[in-house]
């Protein structure tokens, strides 16, 4: 199966307690190193925590949420493609990179 960049699947939730599930941005494309067996992601949730990007319903090109979601640009991880449990839908790409650009804030590039 093929993972496409802006899709939003879920999958497990490694900082809490106990076996929990939340969804996920995938950011990397194909060009992932290993893209054919994981992506980079980012976290989604229904907190609106500081820095956190808002999900507007028309920032949804299918699926969508019954709550309000926030894309977590500082909470990204590598998920194994089994890992993932379902789709929840596909961001636009415009929100997908607002949210790699709010990543790169947090890891710019060392002075030389």
């Amino acid at each position: 199966m093929s993972y496409e960049q802006g899709e939003v699947w879920w999958g497990p939730a490694p900082h809490k307690s106990g076996p929990s599930y939340r969804p996920w941005v995938i950011v990397s494309d194909g060009s992932h190193p290993f893209a054919h067996t994981e992506c980079i992601a980012l976290a989604m949730t229904t907190q609106q925590h500081t820095g956190a990007i808002s999900v507007s319903d028309g920032a949804w090109l299918e699926g969508g949420s019954d709550t309000d979601a926030y894309i977590s640009p500082w909470y990204t991880t590598t998920i194994k493609h089994r890992d993932f449990d379902r789709q929840q839908g596909t961001l636009e790409p415009t929100l997908v990179a607002e949210a790699v650009t709010e990543l790169h804030r947090y890891t710019p590039s060392p002075d030389s």
